[in-house]
């Protein structure tokens, strides 16, 4: 009865998350194309602006690192093998689909709303849309894919715990990071977050039933 219990009171939790992220998604998205430009933007980086520093953004830039393609790409590649050398199957699976699902959703979403980077950038090498930050959304797909690994197999509260808020701070010291550098708005890194996450809830349900199929009919 108490597993019961817990199965349901997770399922309630995802549940709300899902509807607050659609429903704050879509109150970005309608300020970001159909209202004028969110004033949030630009109090982010004014907020950010008297704590810019040679070093701080030499940090800044190695922490964003940790979610761009050229660290991310290597990094699903090698899960995948861990997986597959532990023989989860289905977890190399995951990884695969929402990573290469993730890739594609981003570079859609980004070449059909068109919308232009902050000016004056902190980096250089920047040549595609801003909208939403790739950064936050891969980021949400990878590190959240881990978190939720996390969740459905390790035993040890504390460590459990640990990797969780871990993770979770990594994924918004990266999302924090594109908005210092000047590369994104806060805009669009929120909304790389929530279509991440909506994103990841939706593949793992996915699997999570295609698997079930399999096995049963094995």
């Amino acid at each position: 009865m108490k597993s019961v219990k817990t199965i349901h009171g997770g399922n309630k939790i995802i549940a709300g998350s899902v509807i607050s992220s659609t429903v704050l998604l879509s109150f970005i998205f309608s300020s970001v194309f159909f209202n004028n430009e969110p004033s949030i933007d630009k109090e982010a980086f004014a907020a950010i602006s008297p704590y810019i520093a040679s070093g701080t953004t030499r940090v800044m830039t190695f922490i964003s690192f940790l979610g761009k393609h050229s660290f991310l790409i290597p990094a699903n590649l090698l899960l995948i093998l861990v997986f597959m050398l532990l023989k989860k199957k289905w977890m190399a699976v995951r990884v695969v689909l929402i990573s290469l699902s993730s890739l594609g959703l981003m570079s859609l979403l980004k070449n059909l709303l068109k919308r232009q980077r902050p000016p004056d950038p902190l980096i250089e090498g920047i040549t595609n849309f801003s909208f939403p930050s790739g950064h936050a959304f891969m980021s949400m797909a990878f590190y959240g894919l881990l978190i939720w690994f996390t969740i459905v197999s390790s035993k040890n509260k504390w460590q459990k715990n640990s990797i969780i808020i871990f993770l979770s701070a990594l994924i918004l010291a990266i999302s924090f990071s594109r908005i210092y550098l000047r590369v994104h708005y806060a805009t669009d890194v929120v909304a790389g977050l929530l279509i991440g996450f909506l994103w990841l809830i939706a593949c793992l349900f996915i699997i999570q039933k295609i698997e079930s199929r399999f096995i049963n009919k094995s």
